[in-house]
């Protein structure tokens, strides 16, 4: 029987991780027996080349590496271009889930057609549809898509027996940054409030590296190397490994050979020394960022520092000593760093065992999973059109919500149009994407306007899918609409305003 494995599908690093016979959640090495590959792609159709070479590529021929692709995720007009073809970011996912796959399957010796695929908490539905689809151009069924907090609480909370405690897990990883406050019960996971930015995670903080670098070159030399894709690529290598080098010494230097300005064709060999003090100072507003974010989640829970039992720091960057010392000054209490490059793949691997493993192997435990986002309708109220939030973000899934109360906006309208939005926002112009869904629900025959009582409710369960049922009271007619994360999305163009409803007429 092929086995199932839990994936943390990182912006910088991907592993894999299975629960053995005992129960026990392990890492499955690459081919470079490696526990963590990188998520880069070498492109040479048709030949792929997705690790360690790929991104070691990034110096020699770097218009043919693609990395960061994560960040992309969920963005249907992207596409990266490389000799004149393009590609998706599904398909360049789906290339590393598919090494690694390959990879873990030598290492274990059997066929893997089965995974749970983590995502940041504050990934839409896009985001995750996304997601979902790489699993399975990659061959896999995707048995869910999980949080990457709730799955690093998750591997935390068995190892180490936190019952009864309110953990904030603390993930900031190479592309991402997430806070999730989950209340660990006995046998019962339950996510309380989640946050994060999937634009803030490791690569920005080597950027700060890159910047400083660069500065200093240009001030000291003369010589801009921004413009240099190769010693760019060179440069970013460096900075990544200095970031961490920071984490256990005061000052590394960065190395290069960059342009001499005196004699065109030469270079001369450059050394900067970066003190942690000055990357401290460079990337305090990043720091900032995630400090606000913080107070965001815990006042959303409606909880204070002293309602929070544990911190968990999990993300390669959460290792950086400015992450702990910003925590403990912010709660008082000493964070803990659990196994930040793996706990997300093993608690995956337990969440695809839950679903799936042996009775032996199988933790006896629930995974309380919430929406990361609010769900809403587009209604007209006082002439412009408005955002109905009808399902809060956090709610514990699976959840179902009506509202009635709803009518048409104009005379003899013969039908109304549901755009489904995903988010915080009142406003529909705020949605760069519109919406995540659209349908039609008949309304004929044809009534004055504010006559006919139109009902709209939403259902989402545990895997992710949202149906979206509208109804007219009136005469019985519905439609609906299911955004599965398998499934197929609305291709209906946005009409005008004239065919939305008119604004809730009860609470």
């Amino acid at each position: 029987m092929a086995k199932a494995v839990g994936i943390d599908l990182g912006t910088t690093y991907t592993a894999v991780s299975i629960v053995d016979d005992y129960g026990k959640p392990v890492i499955l090495k690459n081919a470079d027996g490696q526990v963590t590959t990188p998520s880069v792609v070498f492109f040479d159709p048709p030949n792929y080349t997705v690790g360690e070479t790929a991104l070691q590529s990034t110096i020699t021929d770097p218009e043919r590496v693609v990395q960061f692709i994560k960040r992309f995720m969920g963005q249907s007009g992207y596409r990266v271009h490389i000799d004149g073809k393009e590609y998706s970011p599904e398909f360049v996912s789906a290339l590393i889930l598919r090494k690694v796959v390959k990879d873990a399957e030598m290492e274990l010796g059997e066929e893997i057609d089965q995974a749970v695929i983590t995502v940041p908490a504050y990934f839409t539905e896009q985001q995750r549809h996304s997601t979902l689809e790489a699993g399975e151009l990659a061959g896999l069924k995707v048995l869910r898509i999980i949080s990457e907090p709730t799955a690093a609480a998750l591997s935390y909370g068995i190892q180490r027996r936190a019952n009864n405690k309110k953990i904030l897990v603390y993930d900031l990883g190479g592309g991402t940054f997430d806070v999730t406050v989950l209340e660990c019960l006995e046998n019962d996971f339950n996510v309380l409030s989640v946050g994060g930015d999937h634009r803030l995670g490791g690569k920005d903080f080597d950027d700060r590296i890159v910047g400083f670098v660069e500065d200093r070159i240009k001030s000291d030399h003369g010589v801009d190397i921004s413009d240099d894709i190769e010693l760019a690529a060179e440069l970013r290598l460096k900075s990544e490994a200095a970031k961490r080098q920071l984490t256990g010494r005061q000052s590394v230097p960065i190395s290069l050979k960059v342009p001499d300005q005196a004699n065109p064709g030469r270079s001369i060999p450059v050394k900067i020394e970066v003190s942690r003090e000055a990357f401290e100072e460079v990337a305090s507003d990043l720091m900032a960022r995630t400090e606000m974010l913080l107070e965001s989640v815990l006042a959303k829970a409606d909880l204070e520092w002293s309602d929070i039992d544990e911190l968990l720091c999990v993300g390669g960057s959460s290792r950086m000593p400015m992450v702990s010392s910003m925590l403990q000054r912010l709660s008082e209490k000493k964070p803990l760093l659990h196994d930040p490059d793996e706990c997300v793949a093993k608690g995956a691997a337990l969440q695809a065992a839950i679903l799936v493993g042996d009775e032996g192997t199988r933790p006896e435990i629930t995974v309380g999973h919430v929406l990361s986002h609010s769900l809403g309708v587009a209604v007209m109220s006082n002439g412009r059109p408005i955002i109905d939030h009808i399902l809060p973000s956090l709610t514990r899934l699976p959840a179902t919500e009506r509202r009635e109360g709803y009518t048409t906006t104009t005379d003899n309208q013969s039908v109304v149009q549901i755009r489904i939005y995903e988010g915080e926002s009142n406003d529909p112009a705020s949605y760069g994407k519109g919406p995540i869904g659209v349908f039609n629900l008949d309304t004929t025959p044809v009534r004055p306007k504010g006559q006919p009582k139109l009902a709209v409710e939403f259902r989402c369960d545990e895997d992710g899918r949202i149906t979206a049922l509208a109804k007219d009271s009136d005469t019985g007619k519905e439609n609906y609409l299911t955004i599965s994360l398998a499934g197929q999305r609305s291709e209906f163009e946005i009409s005008d305003e004239s065919q939305l409803m008119s604004e809730a007429m009860v609470s």
